[in-house]
């Protein structure tokens, strides 16, 4: 049985406990599941991805750079999604 993850082409074991450090309480497995969880549904919205990150006890500022972090590691491989969700430019 292939037990491979499918965002392991573009996310390292390493770098997803880098990314889990950055935000504690998070561990490395909640990475790895929303790795794989963007993997899978590249074009949706980032808030159908990350849904299960969430959590009462995490600094959403460091959330959203977990998060901006695993979308731009999966653009650098496979590119952008058409249709991803985009945030228009702040003037």
């Amino acid at each position: 049985m292939d037990t491979r993850r499918i965002s392991a082409s573009w996310l390292s074991d390493d770098m997803a406990h880098a990314l889990a450090a950055m935000c504690p309480p998070l561990q490395t497995a909640d990475v790895l599941r929303a790795a794989d969880k963007l993997s899978e549904h590249a074009g949706s919205r980032e808030v159908l991805v990350v849904d299960g990150l969430f959590r009462s006890n995490v600094d959403r500022v460091s959330l959203r750079n977990v998060i901006k972090s695993l979308r731009a590691l999966h653009d650098l491989v496979s590119g952008p999604q058409p249709g991803a969700h985009r945030r228009a430019p702040q003037n």
